[in-house]
């Protein structure tokens, strides 16, 4: 699941990147505390997938759902790109990256498993 990794850093750092351009921008300490405490929560995921792959997948799914909940709703009735928008639809893209790798995991699961006759 190297791949799903990349994704998840790319999300971190996006998520730490769009936190210090709305403590820039607006000089918004709640920007850059939560931009930073998203980033290092899924940088955490992780690191922790190394040891407990499923925990760490549901915790960095939980972290995108909340982000989808906190930008999406504010995004829509804005249409402000940035950064709700970009926050919204990348957090849109990783949770559907984290289902989609859930799903096919599983389904290796099940192909690798004999099944009883």
């Amino acid at each position: 699941m190297s791949w799903l990794n990349s994704v998840l850093v790319l999300y971190s750092l996006l998520s730490i990147g769009l936190g210090t351009y709305g403590y820039v921008n607006s000089n918004s300490i709640q920007s850059l505390i939560a931009g930073v405490a998203i980033g290092f929560l899924i940088l955490g995921s992780v690191a922790l997938a190394k040891t407990h792959p499923r925990w760490a997948r549901i915790g960095a799914l939980v972290i995108t759902l909340l982000v989808i909940g906190r930008f999406l709703p504010i995004f829509v009735r804005t249409q402000d790109w940035l950064p709700a928008g970009v926050m919204a639809f990348s957090s849109i893209l990783v949770a559907v990256c984290l289902i989609g790798a859930h799903l096919a995991a599983m389904a290796a699961r099940k192909s690798s498993t004999p099944t009883a006759e």
